[in-house]
């Protein structure tokens, strides 16, 4: 004779294990899930602050890369003397940024507004129209009139 369906041979009832989940472990799991999504959450304005700067420093670089490109080209075709705090006024607008500055004097440090003497220096610096405190560090060109 056969045991009976959910009964071991000696009599006594089986105990039926199911797959599965009890719902404590899934209310366990669903709270650790939440943890988890927080501590990913609250890192989220730092990951994008970090992005942002490094792309401001990047447009901020090559827009003082421009501006000294200009000065040079200026200097290079068009004359020595016509090198002026002006040259770089046309760049502007991109990223927020405000037109680079160029900054001009002569061999002694004197603020000159354009190169007519011997020895000139230009010095670019950009800042963003919204936050004038985050400038980049400046460029200076040392320009000989030769």
């Amino acid at each position: 004779m056969q045991p009976l369906r959910g009964h071991c041979p000696n009599g006594r009832t089986r105990r039926h294990h199911q797959a599965g989940f009890t719902l404590f472990e899934t209310i366990l799991v669903i709270g650790v899930l939440a943890l988890v999504s927080a501590g990913i959450a609250s890192m989220q304005p730092s990951v994008f602050k970090t992005q942002t700067t490094g792309r401001d420093e990047f447009v901020g670089v090559e827009l003082m890369r421009a501006c000294a490109e200009r000065v040079l080209a200026v200097r290079r075709h068009v004359g020595y003397v016509s090198v002026s705090t002006g040259a770089c006024s046309v760049i502007a607008g991109v990223g927020g940024f405000s037109s680079p500055t160029v900054a001009l004097a002569d061999a002694n440090g004197n603020s000159i507004t354009t190169c007519s003497t011997a020895t000139c220096t230009a010095t670019i610096k950009i800042a963003k129209s919204t936050d004038t405190a985050e400038a980049l560090p400046r460029f200076t060109l040392q320009l000989t009139n030769y």
